[in-house]
């Protein structure tokens, strides 16, 4: 004889959904967050791309979530700092030398996320500065995010003086997450890519490179949103951690 699988709860299962709907969306916000020009870009013309770098900033996030004091170095429009500040405790500052983003950061994610998180107010904050050439106090940070920043440098005495001040900003042992586009995927790159990505990594290179500057450097493949420590020469993206 089948067995009467009874609802756990049977008064919301006769409850009108239109009614319950309104009971969820009455605790929306009353705030909307305006995309820059670079994520609008992503999401119009190549929306797969915009959860690729989400997906990089939540490893990023997880890596770090026990820190104190976070940086990340070359943060664009913001995104990825604010995601920072959300999934974890640490005071986060972004930088980035392009002043009209770090403009759009202030005006339009670090208000309303200091109105919606009050309690948070000066917890995270935006700056204009060139890392290359101008570095941060060194022993700030024990945290440290770059993704998709070095292939934009170019190879040689700039590309060295930035690394050396992301290294100088960490405190021993401080972590830092350093990504960038694989050059082995460089023939599938956008055109967009291929114009701004003077300076590509292969694995071979990019672990060396870091090397030099940080005692441990622990390097994963990513393709899509997967991380993983498959074969890297078929990857798309390098992500390292890199120890100080």
């Amino acid at each position: 004889m089948p067995t009467k699988i009874v609802h756990q709860n049977l008064e919301f299962a006769m409850t009108d959904p239109k009614a319950q709907w309104e009971k969820v969306t009455a605790l929306n916000i009353d705030q909307n967050l305006k995309l820059g020009p670079i994520y609008s870009y992503f999401l119009l013309k190549d929306p797969k791309c915009f959860t690729f770098v989400l997906s990089r900033y939540k490893f990023a996030s997880k890596m770090l979530k026990n820190k104190k004091r976070i940086i990340e170095v070359g943060c664009g429009e913001g995104i990825g700092a604010l995601m920072l500040a959300g999934e974890t405790e640490a005071q986060v500052v972004g930088y980035d030398f392009d002043e009209s983003q770090i403009t759009y950061a202030r005006n339009n994610l670090l208000k309303p996320f200091e109105e919606q998180n009050p309690d948070d107010r000066g917890r995270l904050s935006y700056e204009a500065r060139d890392f290359s050439k101008d570095g941060e106090a060194k022993s700030a940070f024990d945290g440290l995010v770059c993704l998709d920043v070095i292939e934009h440098l170019p190879r040689g005495e700039e590309e060295l003086a930035f690394l050396k001040n992301c290294r100088g900003c960490l405190k021993e042992g401080g972590v830092a997450i350093i990504g960038t586009p694989s050059l082995h995927a460089s023939d599938y790159a956008s055109e967009r890519s291929q114009i701004g990505h003077i300076n590509l990594f292969s694995p071979d290179r990019l672990v060396p490179t870091l090397e030099n500057h940080f005692s441990n450097v622990f390097m994963f493949s990513m393709n899509d949103e997967v991380v993983h420590t498959g074969f890297d020469k078929m990857a798309h993206y390098l992500i390292t951690l890199c120890v100080a």
